[in-house]
């Protein structure tokens, strides 16, 4: 007995010996591993910081997932700093920012149908991490997107700022703006006459009932107090405190709209606006952010038959409209426009810096500016160049890989100055 209870001792003892020596070497190591992980300074034939300069050439320091410094020439954190030489040609710029998006969003979770105005329906509740969507999506250059419900409500609900990479901290908010309708799509399967045990005998079921519910809904929460409001999501849009965008594709819709905020004295962000080109003295005049909705060149006309333009960013921006870009495909669309007259500076920042501070957001993302978060997209030559390749895109100091190139690329650029390690990437899930 006296020798189980020696050895339990002698037992105890070497167990608390090792977890103290392990303390010891996590605690010395840690700081050099972290170093090491976190710390990277990449060099670039260009950086487009989408801040008021362009750097040609230029360098960007992240530290801890958040940008340390940029200038034509930037100190190493020490000298465990690992290097990105992206080579000759190389562009790098800020991720891209997507305005207004459903990617991500479950099967089934864009809209709730069974009532027709619900503005206390989160995007964020909805949203599957797991979706390939989200990769496609990252891999084409957005780190940043806006989700939103579906258009098949008048008052759809609430969308979500999130990064298109779930790592970290990959919300950067979940109560966003208040999303409506103002176009024919929540009247589409309506049924006003036939059996009352479906959920598409509801209201509205033309363009004038979407109109009477917006003004009615509005009304009635207007004149209700705080707190005895039945929605107080539009409460608060009614007070400033909530942003309001709606979702309107018709010059004529888009002068309803105008109508709507002259009543209720409110600061819309027009979305879709396939003609806002008609209005855009009025939306100049009104300050009306406009979102871009991406348009379909090989029709003459878009959805709910709408006259396109395919210069329309051009036109917009001589007028003095601010707008932003927003779709699947942003990288795409800003070729699209630059090609169809508007400038390089405009377009960039229409994917970038503008939906960053449209959405409130341009404190974390949209810029290359010390402080912010480390989101990135290095091109092998210029991004609005159809032969131009993204090399890879970074999301929170992460990089990740694009192509099985990436790291062959990276090996080569690094060996001359770190004997060999190259910056090690993950593979986008």
């Amino acid at each position: 007995m006296e020798q189980l209870c020696l050895r339990s001792k002698n037992m105890k003892r070497l167990i608390i010996q090792f977890t103290t020596a392990g303390l010891i070497f996590f605690l010395l190591a840690a700081p050099q591993l972290a170093h090491a992980e976190d710390s990277i300074l990449i060099s670039a034939d260009t950086v487009y910081t989408m801040n008021g300069k362009t750097l040609s050439p230029g360098q960007v320091l992240v530290v801890d997932g958040k940008i340390k410094a940029v200038g034509k020439t930037v100190s190493a954190a020490d000298s465990s700093t690992q290097e990105i030489k992206l080579g000759p040609g190389s562009v790098l710029m800020p991720g891209l920012v997507d305005p207004y998006s459903q990617t991500g969003l479950g099967d089934d979770g864009t809209d709730e149908r069974t009532e027709e105005i619900t503005p206390n329906f989160k995007a964020i509740h909805s949203v599957d991490w797991e979706k390939s969507a989200l990769r496609r999506q990252r891999e084409n250059g957005t780190t940043t997107m806006c989700v939103s419900p579906g258009r098949q409500n008048v008052f759809g609900g609430i969308t979500a700022i999130i990064k298109t990479y779930d790592a970290g901290n990959p919300i950067l908010n979940e109560d966003g703006a208040l999303i409506a309708s103002m176009c024919s799509d929540p009247t589409a399967s309506n049924r006003s006459r036939s059996r009352p045990d479906t959920i598409f005998v509801r209201q509205p079921t033309n363009r004038m009932g979407v109109v009477w519910m917006l003004r009615s809904t509005f009304d009635k929460v207007n004149r209700a107090s705080a707190g005895e409001s039945e929605f107080p999501e539009i409460k608060q849009v009614l007070t400033g405190k909530r942003p309001l965008m709606i979702y309107a594709r018709m010059s004529h819709d888009i002068t309803t709209v105008e109508t709507l905020a002259n009543t209720f004295k409110l600061s819309p962000i027009i979305v879709g606006g396939h003609e806002a080109y008609k209005v855009k003295e009025m939306l100049a005049e009104r300050k009306y952010p406009v979102i871009l909705d991406r348009i379909d060149t090989r029709a003459t006309t878009g959805a709910e038959q709408s006259k396109l333009c395919w210069n329309q960013a051009a036109v917009l921006d001589q007028a003095g409209v601010t707008f932003a870009l927003c779709g699947n495909d942003l990288l795409d669309q800003a070729r699209f426009v630059h090609r169809h007259g508007l400038s390089r500076e405009k377009t960039l920042a229409a994917i970038t810096a503008t939906p960053a501070k449209l959405l409130g957001v341009q404190d974390k993302v949209g810029m290359i500016k010390p402080k912010l978060d480390a989101d990135l997209i290095a091109f092998s030559g210029d991004p609005l160049d159809l032969t131009s390749r993204i090399q890879w895109v970074m999301v929170n100091g992460q990089v990740l890989a694009h192509s099985k190139s990436i790291t062959e690329t990276n090996e080569k650029n690094n060996d001359a100055k770190l004997g060999g390690d190259s910056v090690k990437t993950k593979e986008g899930n």
